[in-house]
């Protein structure tokens, strides 16, 4: 008989997941409670458990709560625990400072992955995105991490949020290939992108919120039937380009994590997205193996140069 996570726990995990998306602000009871669409009285008993660990602390002066020095420890025991937590954060923050660029390093959870951490070294208009961001892995998203096995290939197909035909299919797999030539794949701009940073930011820290679900599945809707993955990168043609991802693998050659790399907000020809590809994927070569990890088969042989230049 399967166990019931326990809901105080639950609650407890939704509470420090939001305040860690708003580490600047201090919040009331009551002001929780209404973000977060919990009782008032729940809100309270759960707060006062995680002070008492100290999670969070509560100021005198005008009792509102913040994050608690225990969380700190916790955090640097995760990162100390997770080599490629560690390593692939020292790679994407080297990556953003060298292209002047926002980077992330997001990790896999199951059939999605989650921005652990942002490397904001970008031009002020420049695109962007937020730690907590949870992504399924469905046609179109999550490329980078399914390209290498073929049953995640066809696990990751039979998720699309539409029903697929012959032509859909044969349009991913062909994509899909296009990664594994590269060691990364490569996101161009859709119509509706930003409505869907805005719902992935507000799921961020509400995941139940409603409105946020249904906007983030009606966009993903549209996008199954648009190039929304770029394939063939000719030389010559432009692209405007959201996000390129390249995976981290374990030691079982599974990508358990990506470096990805937002932007920039111009148009790039197919070599000029191949050279900052080759830097990209370079990044996460050097993770892969600081970590222990292993490449696939499928691996490119072209991107495993990275490993001579450590």
């Amino acid at each position: 008989m399967p166990i019931t996570p326990a809901p105080a726990v639950l609650r407890a995990g939704e509470i420090l997941r939001f305040l860690a998306h708003r580490p600047t602000e201090a919040f009331t009871i009551s002001d929780l409670a209404r973000e977060l669409g919990l009782p008032r009285a729940t809100c309270d008993a759960v707060m006062q458990a995680l002070a008492q660990g100290g999670l969070v602390v509560r100021r005198e002066r005008d009792l509102r709560y913040v994050l608690g020095p225990a969380a700190i420890m916790i955090g640097n025991a995760a990162r100390a625990a997770n080599p490629v937590l560690r390593v692939g954060a020292a790679e994407a923050d080297r990556l953003a400072r060298a292209l002047g660029a926002c980077a992330t390093l997001s990790v896999r959870q199951g059939t999605s992955s989650t921005v652990a951490e942002v490397f904001d070294h970008g031009p002020a208009f420049g695109l962007r995105a937020q730690a907590g961001q949870t992504m399924e892995h469905m046609p179109p998203f999550g490329a980078a991490y399914v390209a290498w096995h073929e049953d995640e290939i066809e696990a990751w197909l039979g998720r699309s949020p539409v029903p697929l035909d012959e032509e859909d299919r044969q349009r991913f797999h062909s994509t899909l290939a296009q990664v594994r030539r590269l060691g990364y794949s490569v996101a161009v701009a859709a119509p509706r992108r930003a409505e869907l940073n805005t719902a992935l930011s507000t799921l961020a820290v509400r995941p139940d919120e409603e409105h946020a679900r249904r906007a983030r599945d009606e966009v993903l809707n549209e996008m199954v039937h648009r190039d929304y993955l770029a394939g063939d990168l000719a030389d010559h043609e432009p692209l405007r380009v959201t996000l390129m991802s390249a995976p981290i693998f374990d030691d079982r050659g599974r990508a358990v994590a990506c470096v990805m790399l937002l932007g920039p907000d111009h148009e790039m020809t197919g070599a000029e997205i191949r050279a900052r590809g080759t830097v990209l994927v370079n990044a996460a070569a050097r993770a892969t193996l600081l970590s222990g990890g292993e490449f696939p088969p499928t691996y490119p042989s072209s991107a495993r140069h990275a490993l001579h230049s450590i």
